[in-house]
């Protein structure tokens, strides 16, 4: 529930729908996502330049504490699969926010590419955070 207006971490829940099914993931501690922009710079002869910026695509990370072996099976079938010469098709990610007016916003990122980025540190003591990054081509808003 948002605290003062304010949009707060536990507001916000993610979905991800791989080529093999939905992804589960354990204990997620944090979801990024930021735009990609292109941009064009145009000089005139009168020596003004001017800006054209434009939307490339979305990438991200989502963070867990592993608690099983969800993230590493899923990176072993991804090598299996690319070394066995098997296509695999893209992911989306569904995002959603439960927002200070009571209403839900949904975002869908669509042909996500997903990748385990770390595997995570093994101390005595501590717990084993994982990270997937991500990248997508859009995200549109569904509600």
């Amino acid at each position: 529930m948002p605290i003062n207006g304010f949009t707060m971490g536990k507001d916000v829940s993610i979905d991800i729908n791989t080529s093999n099914g939905p992804l589960r993931l354990p204990a997620v501690t944090k979801f990024t996502s930021e735009p990609v922009l292109g941009n064009i710079s145009v000089t005139t002869l009168n020596g003004i330049t001017e800006e054209a910026p434009f939307p490339k695509n979305w990438k991200g990370t989502v963070s867990i504490e592993r608690r099983d072996s969800t993230a590493d099976d899923y990176q072993a079938q991804w090598e299996a699969d690319y070394f066995g010469g098997v296509t695999r098709g893209a992911s989306t990610i569904t995002e959603t926010i439960k927002e200070s007016n009571g209403s839900e916003s949904t975002y869908r990122y669509t042909s996500v590419q997903l990748q385990l980025s770390k595997a995570g540190d093994k101390a005595g003591d501590k717990t084993v955070e994982q990270d997937f990054n991500w990248t997508a081509q859009r995200r549109v808003k569904v509600s």
